[in-house]
């Protein structure tokens, strides 16, 4: 969603030079999700990121203007009808008034249908996937405006310019919709960041044009109860022996290894790792908006994870599971959500069917976790 508001924002500026702005000069903008569109009365409803109900009334010298995925250049935007528009399309409304106006009169509406951004987030979510990496962060260096970033077993550097965007994720979301503009200063140690850029030839640096960052928890649990019913379970934290309960939700991603494929995990991350540092606690991975929330993707691992080989691929083409196939005493691994409350948190991703990994290596929960792709495009909705 944050990709289509940045578009969309780019448009407002060219529309300055579109003929049916020019001849109005709209002194405002508002953008905002249709809630609902009264066509015989000329008015809609528009829903606005921050929750504000806005009443927009239209009239015959209104412009509505409809800009197809891809399109830039406003001259070549097509003219639509009030009637034409859905709920859940999103639009930006020019208007003269002033800033904060619960009740305008549009001069011109630019429209993004549903359908639209359906075709962009698919394509953020293409993007995030050739282009973003996610792991673990390291290390800072704020006069060099540098990241090291640790996915798998390799480390990455980060580079940010000037022109970097920076999301941070909230204690209760993983969605990227949900992330909070950010800065550079707040990056640190022990966050899961996501990257989306340039990498160079061996993977090993990138140039950032997106981060999200946030504090996550990874960790090894063993199941105490589950609730199917509420879509909750209790589980023991195998470091700290406290309880948690962690609650999932329709963007939560629940995955079952089979034997096969535990087994050749336990195998890599056994060999001179079951002592290792990487502890199952502390740096958490990222969180994304689902398709599109910029919410999740990445790099699923282009050697993330261990020595070689995609994990993240081969956990994501790991069996889908519901929370009620899990019962107690199976060991999983999971990723969640810091939380305001810390107690009760919610689930982002869990790996089952884990047992011969963690008695191979019991500390290698964060090194697998930190390579797995997070279910999609950062920007996407849900991303």
């Amino acid at each position: 969603m944050k990709g289509i508001i940045a578009v969309l924002a780019l448009l407002f500026v060219e529309l300055s030079g579109h003929p049916a702005a020019a001849q109005t000069a709209p002194r405002e903008t508002v953008s905002g999700t249709v809630g609902s569109v009264t066509a015989a009365s000329s008015q809609l409803v528009l829903k606005t990121d921050k929750g504000d109900s806005i009443a927009v009334t239209t009239t015959d010298k209104t412009s509505i203007l409809h800009l197809a995925p891809g399109v830039t250049d406003p001259t070549k935007a097509t003219k639509m009808a009030l009637g034409d528009v859905q709920t859940g399309d999103r639009v930006v409304a020019y208007y003269r008034g002033t800033a904060g106006d619960k009740q305008i009169t549009a001069t011109t509406l630019v429209v993004r249908t549903t359908a639209d951004l359906g075709e962009i987030a698919k394509a953020e979510l293409a993007d995030w996937k050739k282009r973003g990496m996610s792991g673990n962060v390291t290390a800072t260096d704020p006069v060099a405006k540098t990241i090291t970033l640790k996915i798998g077993a390799r480390t990455v550097t980060v580079t940010a310019t000037d022109k970097t965007e920076y999301h941070r994720y909230t204690p209760d979301s993983a969605k990227a919709a949900d992330a909070k503009p950010s800065t550079f200063a707040e990056v640190k140690p022990g966050d899961q960041l996501r990257v989306l850029g340039n990498k160079n030839e061996d993977g090993t640096a990138i140039t950032a044009e997106s981060i999200y960052a946030g504090e996550f928890r990874q960790l090894a649990a063993t199941v105490v109860s589950v609730n199917a019913a509420t879509g909750e379970m209790q589980v023991k934290d195998l470091a700290t022996k406290k309880p948690l309960t962690i609650k999932v939700d329709s963007d939560s991603t629940l995955k079952k290894l089979d034997p096969q494929m535990a087994a050749m995990l336990a195998r890599r991350y056994g060999v001179g790792r079951g002592q290792g540092g990487q502890g199952g606690q502390g740096a958490p991975p990222p969180g994304g908006g689902r398709g599109g929330d910029p919410g999740r993707g990445g790099d699923p691992g282009r050697g993330g994870g261990g020595r070689g080989g995609d994990i993240g691929g081969m956990l994501d083409r790991s069996p889908a599971i519901q929370v009620g196939d899990l019962k107690a005493g199976d060991a999983v691994m999971v990723l969640t959500t810091m939380g305001s409350d810390p107690s009760r948190v919610t689930l982002v991703q869990l790996l089952a069917g884990v047992e011969p990994i963690l008695t191979a290596s019991p500390n290698s929960t964060r090194d697998l976790l930190g390579g797995w792709n997070l279910g999609g495009g950062a920007g996407g909705e849900g991303q």
